[in-house]
């Protein structure tokens, strides 16, 4: 088996290569970060017929010949929540035949030991492998950090009825982020200021009271970093990083969501809850990307909402309804 390992976390939403020899290219850059908890997926060699997904909790080590190790001292298996095979066309038209890789979706330990520059830890060395059929294949270096926050979106593979988008297009992929009632905020149901809204996300580390790894959360646990945020009213912008401490506990003074933490019933999901500004005069409203010309120069978000710490940030870009 070639074991040729492409890791994609969930929580940078950025795929790389890596080979025993890394190749110079336009890809990100090595070793990957990671953070306690953290529900990522990971490419490898395989094939499957069918997906295979957990029938219960805590999550088995082991699903469909699949076990993911993260090594940092002493080796822990990662519990896994789905393997799922993969088109190698990642939905491209190819006139060739494609082949299948394995999407495997794992969580890894909460008792990572991470990057603390405060603490002198700044060097902390670890990495994950994945071994299928019995067949290990090599290790790759991680760096683990205290949190890798991402928004998660609907081409995301653990969401179900991901999109899968694998190739780019002009359009970001549409955020989770709902309104009180659940249901998605979109063009055709906007949010509106003053109204509180929860984005789902992955990566934002260790709790208060801390979880178990591969059991679904008790309690909506804080997050023990506190994580600052930032609106921007403009059409279609990218996240930007929010203004706060310079490392997690080291001070206040900066806006922040209304709550971050564990979202009660799952394993490794959080919920952001935030705010809406108001809304600034002339906001352009976002139009239905599902009734426009594929490609078209569309407003698909009026407000991008970006929340982060010392160790990572990402946004969501979500339809606000214009002051009347």
């Amino acid at each position: 088996m070639r074991n040729l390992l492409l890791l994609a976390a969930i929580s940078a939403g950025i795929s790389v290569l890596a080979q025993s020899t890394p190749t110079a290219g336009y890809s990100y850059s090595l070793p990957l970060a990671v953070a306690p908890g953290q529900v990522i997926t990971l490419f490898v060699d395989g094939t499957l017929s069918a997906p295979v997904r957990a029938s219960g909790t805590p999550l088995p080590p082991t699903l469909a010949g699949v076990s993911v190790t993260y090594h940092q001292g002493s080796d822990q298996v990662a519990p896994i929540l789905e393997v799922r095979p993969i088109s190698t066309c990642f939905g491209i038209p190819s006139g060739g035949g494609c082949g299948t890789i394995l999407a495997v979706t794992a969580q890894l330990p909460f008792n990572m030991l991470t990057v603390c520059p405060v603490c002198g830890r700044v060097d902390i060395p670890a990495s994950l492998s994945v071994t299928v059929n019995g067949v290990a294949g090599p290790t790759v270096s991680v760096q683990p950090l205290a949190d890798r926050i991402h928004f998660l979106t609907n081409c995301d593979v653990i969401v179900p009825g991901s999109q899968q988008r694998f190739y780019p297009t002009p359009l970001p992929c549409p955020p989770i982020v709902t309104h009180a009632d659940g249901k998605l905020v979109s063009a055709t149901n906007p949010a509106k200021g003053g109204e509180e809204l929860v984005g789902y996300a992955v990566g934002l580390g260790q709790t208060n009271p801390p979880l178990t790894v591969g059991v679904p959360a008790a309690t909506a646990a804080p997050t023990l970093t506190v994580f600052a945020i930032d609106f921007n009213y403009r059409s279609n912008v990218l996240a930007t990083q929010p203004a706060g401490p310079s490392f997690p506990g080291t001070g206040m003074g900066f806006p922040t969501p209304a709550f971050t933490g564990a979202t009660a019933g799952f394993v490794g999901l959080y919920q952001v809850n935030f705010i809406v500004p108001p809304p600034p005069p002339g906001l352009t409203p976002c139009v239905d990307t599902t009734a426009t010309v594929p490609f078209a120069n569309a407003v698909q978000s009026n407000l991008t909402v970006s929340v982060g710490s010392a160790f990572s940030f990402d946004g969501a870009g979500i339809c606000v309804q214009p002051p009347r």
